[in-house]
């Protein structure tokens, strides 16, 4: 079975939110999805000092999609959206 690779924008809910505690959330839910962190997260600029963490994991292609992760996640006080960036498939 193939590998879905994915990477999501994640915005804060405010230029006030510590990203570090975004980025644990996103840990915790991606395990938690039994995915597997692709490389390290970044944060980007928006404007004005406002930046989103990007995250890049893949999952087994037999979950589906990622709809149930991007509610729990939209759900968390520090996150105000989660975007999909990009999409893949890895066979292997």
């Amino acid at each position: 079975m193939a590998r879905v690779i994915i990477t999501f924008k994640v915005m804060p809910e405010s230029l006030d939110v510590n990203l570090e505690d975004i980025k644990t959330i996103l840990t915790r839910e991606i395990e938690a999805f039994d995915g597997v962190l692709n490389g390290e997260m970044t944060e980007e600029p928006v404007a004005f000092g406002l930046k989103y963490v990007k995250v890049s994991f893949s999952y087994d292609e037999a979950k589906g999609t990622t709809d149930d992760l991007e509610d729990k996640l939209t759900a968390e006080e520090l996150i105000q959206s989660v975007d999909v960036l990009a999409v893949g498939r890895a066979m292997g």
